[in-house]
């Protein structure tokens, strides 16, 4: 098992262990994984809504390591990018929440290691 799929196997753990269901959300990701360019849009809306509701258990966004789970997966790049972008999005605002510096500094892990999976597909800072 990899690091990103360890993780979030914790944190689904973490979940259950307070009573949240993870799966739900976890669907709801999957469900992105097949849908059109044009559909994409409109549910990834609904699904940063559906992620924002969710409970907070560790120094991770639960929706942004679904989403970078599904960026894992894809072989089309234009689509592994968009899904490692919008983890990035939400990795990053959830960083910002943080209350301390040590917080801030765990949170932001994420944020570069998204960051470094966009810049391995010349996504990154300079590559749009």
């Amino acid at each position: 098992m990899d690091q990103e799929s360890e993780s979030l196997f914790d944190y689904q753990n973490a979940l259950r262990r307070i009573g949240v269901d993870p799966m739900e959300l976890a669907r709801r990701a999957d469900s992105l994984f097949t849908l059109s360019d044009s559909e994409l849009e409109q549910e990834l809306k609904l699904f940063h809504q559906a992620a924002n509701q969710h409970p907070s258990v560790h120094d991770t966004d639960y929706g942004a390591l679904l989403l970078e789970t599904l960026g894992d997966k894809s072989t089309d790049l234009q689509r592994k990018a968009k899904f490692y972008e919008e983890a990035k999005l939400r990795a990053a605002i959830f960083a910002s929440y943080a209350t301390s510096g040590g917080e801030g500094l765990a949170r932001s892990i994420d944020v570069e290691r998204l960051a470094r999976k966009l810049d391995k597909l010349g996504q990154g800072k300079n590559g749009k």
